[in-house]
């Protein structure tokens, strides 16, 4: 990433495979956490726990920054 920034995301509906959301840009930072501070946030709003609950020891986690430049979607 650091190489390279540019980068494209691609989500689907896993209830309607039809609708879709992808998007294009840049890397503008990357963020270590190290205390999980992002990961557990997301583990509380979707997952209803207050901290993420498959954490393996030594792994290594970053919050990635994209400016979007683009964007297509379906549905």
């Amino acid at each position: 990433m650091k190489r390279d920034p540019h980068i494209a995301l691609s989500i689907t509906d896993p209830k309607r495979l039809e609708r879709y959301l992808e998007v294009r840009g840049t890397i503008e930072r990357i963020e270590d956490d190290p205390k999980l501070d992002f990961i557990n946030s997301m583990a509380k709003k979707y997952l209803g726990v207050d901290k993420y609950p498959y954490h393996q020891p030594g792994d290594e986690r970053v919050v990635v920054f994209v400016k979007p430049e683009h964007a297509t979607y379906q549905g």
